[in-house]
């Protein structure tokens, strides 16, 4: 009984450890979130900034075509 006892804590404390070693995926996966996120950010920045050389382009574009 008592070898029961401990057997199934030590098998117990070995899954955990396992798992815990395995959870990598997942933090691939928020690194990767992280860095698209940061990503997103700088594109919406520059896009703040760059607002009025964008509305120029596409309006330039706009008046070629009907031109």
């Amino acid at each position: 009984m008592l070898n029961d006892l401990v057997l199934r804590a030590i098998v117990a404390a070995q899954t955990g450890i396992t798992r815990l070693r395995d959870e990598e995926e997942a933090q691939t996966l928020t690194e990767y979130a992280l860095i698209i996120a940061v990503i997103a950010i700088g594109v919406l920045v520059a896009l703040y900034f760059l607002r009025d050389q964008i509305t120029n382009l596409f309006s330039k574009a706009g008046a070629s075509v009907t031109a």
